[in-house]
């Protein structure tokens, strides 16, 4: 029966003679019912027992073969090939578009940088931790604190002094200098200890 065209492409694939293919062959080409052209063909596949015999020429031998009325029976393919190898051709990878490819190692590229950066800035960080100048600022701000501290301490103190001093006098209709010290130190010294109070527990 002639082949029928499907899905399946058999180009490239070749087969490696079993005994059943060989002794096929042999009879075909010591056969005197069909013409010296099988015959020919029948001689040439089993010179191609090392590199095998192409799939499609052995089916065209086949239907050449049934065509021609060659034996009793018909000759099915799938019973010729039953203890034959099927080598396969290696598989075509076809190129890559090169704008894809460079897409690809560009981002390949910009992967590498990002961990390069996430590595780099960990160490960044390390080093800033550990650096003796890291130090000398943090014990700068450190003393820049505290000074703040006892300004604001001075100052809060000195109003207090004042504003006391001051709150006295325009009680009594008369100024009373020793009074009036008496009260602002005192409530001087209590805004004192309530400031170093919390000054402390701050540094």
């Amino acid at each position: 029966a002639p082949h029928r065209k499907g899905l399946l492409n058999f180009e490239g694939v070749r087969i490696k003679p079993g005994s059943t293919l060989i002794a096929f062959l042999e009879s075909l080409r010591d056969s005197r019912d069909c013409d010296e052209e099988l015959r020919n063909k029948a001689e040439d596949f089993l010179k191609c027992d090392a590199t095998g015999v192409p799939f499609g020429s052995l089916r065209s031998l086949r239907d050449a073969v049934n065509s021609a009325g060659v034996g009793d029976t018909p000759v099915y393919l799938h019973k010729l090939l039953e203890g034959s190898e099927l080598c396969l051709p290696s598989p075509v990878t076809p190129p890559r578009d090169p704008e894809l490819e460079a897409r690809v190692q560009k981002l390949k590229a910009q992967q590498l940088n990002r961990d390069y950066d996430r590595m780099t800035s960990d160490v960044d960080v390390c080093r800033a931790r550990s650096s003796p100048f890291s130090k000398v600022g943090d014990e700068v701000r450190q003393v820049k604190q505290q000074s703040w501290a006892v300004v604001n301490l001075l100052v809060t103190v000195g109003g207090t002094f004042a504003f006391f001093y001051k709150a006295v006098e325009y009680s009594l209709p008369d100024p009373h200098i020793p009074l009036q010290v008496l009260v602002g130190l005192l409530t001087s010294i209590v805004v004192a200890v309530a400031e170093l109070y919390f000054l402390i527990r701050v540094i």
